[in-house]
Formats: C-alpha cells, structure tokens, sequence
C-alpha cells in the first residue's frame, strides 16, 4: 500500500474513532467478519503474564489470532527498550511465517508500546504493522522511572527526558499514515499524556468514574471492548462491563 493510501485509510479511522467518541454510537462495520490482522499482545515493565495471557485468550475468543509476548530482561523490561524492540521485531517475524500475514497488529502495554513504537519508527515496523495500539504507556517517560535508573537499562530509557525518549518522540512521534490509538485511565500517571498523530481516547470519556489502576489495564473489560473495536476500525464503543 502506498503512503498516500494509508495516509487516507488512518485520516478515515481518525475521524471514525471521533465521531464514536462523539455519538456515543457502536459500529457495526466488519463486526462479525475476520480481524485484518494477526494481533501481538506486548506486555510493559515486569508484567503479569497471567493477565497478558487472559487478554490473548479474550482476543482469541472475538476471533483474533492472537499471539503475546514480554520485554526482554529479568525482570521483564529491565532491558534496554531498544533491545526490546529488536526482540519484538523477530516476533514479527516469527507471526508473519507462521500465519502468511504481510502485517500484524500492535497492542502494547505500559513500556510495551514504547518498544513498539521504536519498532515501528526505527527497524523497519511501519511496512509490517497494520493496526498501532498502546494502552497505559507513558509516552513522555514516567518519573517512578528514577527509583530503579541505576541498575536498569529500562528504566533509563524511560525516565523523562532521557535520549532513548528524546529520539523516539522527535517529530514524527509516530509515523504519517499508521492508524494508531493511544489509550489511557484516569486513574492512573503518566500515561495520560497524549501520542502526537494517535487517537488519543480515556476510558473514562466513555466509562465516566471509572477507576482503572495501571496494572489492571489487561484485565478490564471496557478497554478491552475499545481496543477490539480499534483493532477492527470501526467507532470506538463499549458497554462499560
């Protein structure tokens, strides 16, 4: 697809996902038919794997072929984000031979969506990835970050400020023409700062008063509704379950 193609298809989804916000209207586009994509489930900073398989199954469930994986380092995500990135590219890889898909769709969490976003911006991901999704991530670092600097390559990255974040979010932040999304909570820090050139949404514009915690993004079914309807490029909607 060339880039003035995808230009237009992410400026369609764009307003699609605004006018959802706006109307409060549930789509009904491609509802019952198969996902695009394959998707990647990436989990952020010692995630909890349980929960990262519970959404895969969940996906897998509305019809997706779903497929999850954790940052590198022990820890998960004590690595460098970069070589996170690079894990995640041979991921890519790996879904793509597997299943005969020239993309697959992103859904990172937390850290996970800024190792994808490098992926995307940096190894060559904008011509393998359909949908962007990130949910929970702070796209401007986060300060919790500094407590464990010292003896974590990705907690350096992630601090505010840093030159990790400092190239990644150089104008593009994410490259013209990728239908991107970048949900967050309330609830929570600094996640809530928003993604240049995404859908920026909060679960609370369509869940007023919902309290959503960081670690229980995976889990909740509200945003899990969001996502699925990201995923499937049609307006933006849940029942707030």
């Amino acid at each position: 697809m060339s880039s003035l193609v995808r230009i237009a298809c992410s400026t369609v989804l764009t307003l699609s996902a605004a006018i959802g916000v706006l109307l409060g209207r549930p789509g009904t586009a491609n509802a019952d038919g198969p996902p695009r994509d394959p998707v990647l489930l990436i989990g952020g900073i010692a995630a909890d794997e349980g929960r990262l398989e519970s959404f895969r199954i969940w996906l897998t469930g509305q019809g997706y072929t779903a497929f999850s994986m954790v940052l590198s380092g022990n820890p998960t995500g004590t690595a460098a984000i970069p070589e996170s990135a690079q894990a995640l590219a041979g991921k890519v890889a790996e879904i793509r031979g597997q299943t005969g898909a020239a993309r697959v769709d992103l859904v990172g969490h937390s850290m996970g969506g800024l190792a994808q976003r490098y992926y995307v911006k940096f190894l060559g991901g904008f011509d393998t990835v359909g949908t962007y999704v990130d949910y929970g991530t702070p796209e401007q670092g986060d300060d919790l970050a500094s407590v464990c600097a010292l003896v974590s390559p990705g907690c350096r990255d992630l601090v505010p400020g840093s030159d990790f974040l400092t190239r990644l979010n150089a104008d593009p932040a994410v490259p013209p023409g990728l239908a991107a999304y970048h949900f967050y909570s309330e609830s929570a820090g600094a996640e809530k700062n928003s993604l240049p050139g995404a859908v920026n949404i909060g679960i609370q514009s369509f869940c007023p008063g919902r309290t959503v915690s960081h670690g229980e993004e995976p889990i909740d079914g509200a945003l899990r509704q969001l996502i699925d309807t990201a995923l499937r490029g049609v307006p933006l909607r849940t029942d707030c379950p």
